[in-house]
């Protein structure tokens, strides 16, 4: 089975909380899935932002394959490495904030979050700390979903942050929120 995308409206909208730390993002959109043969992936892409020293865009796929929330991460200044996905909740001694992605309302996870962002240990200056985190560059997290049925939104939670061997970190981000308005599964 082939999930058709048919983008119908996509309205962009945002606004800022009280605290400036979340960013709500309408997108009209109908999400249909279809029999067939052939390939008719579509993208719908979300407004960019910027958080914490890091941009980030935030678009949902479909695929042959079925869907998947792509949310793609990179540190504003040279030498800033995002925290890696398999960071421990807690950091490492209390130290670091663990990249994730998690999505509620219409939309939920058929899998684990992942990246091909080749990792590396870091080491930050002054510290006795090793922590893993993602090469120079943007980082792609790809999170399979599938739509719950009689639910039309959806929520997308992004938690990361980034930090430097030399320069120390960036104020991290926790369960920045990005909104989805789905149009109805069938």
């Amino acid at each position: 089975m082939e999930i058709a995308v048919r983008i119908h409206a996509v309205r962009l909208r945002a606004r800022h909380a009280h605290r400036g730390a979340a960013l709500t993002l309408a997108a009209a959109v109908t999400l249909a899935g279809c029999a067939g043969t052939g390939t008719s992936d579509a993208t719908v892409d979300a407004a960019p932002f910027s958080a914490g020293g890091v941009a980030v865009s935030v678009r949902i796929e479909s695929r042959d394959d079925g869907l998947r929330v792509l949310a793609e991460l990179r540190p504003q200044q040279a030498g800033f490495h995002l925290y890696s996905l398999d960071l421990p909740d807690g950091g490492v001694d209390g130290i670091g904030i663990p990249t994730r992605i998690r999505v509620e309302g219409a939309l939920r996870p058929a899998s684990l979050a992942t990246t091909d962002a080749k990792r590396r240990m870091l080491r930050p200056a002054g510290l006795d700390v090793r922590l893993p985190v993602y090469e120079d560059g943007r980082v792609v997290l790809e999170l399979p979903v599938r739509r719950v049925e009689g639910a039309d939104r959806a929520r997308v939670f992004l938690t990361y942050g980034a930090c430097s061997e030399r320069a120390g970190c960036l104020p991290p981000v926790r369960g920045r929120a990005v909104s989805l308005s789905l149009g109805p599964a069938s």
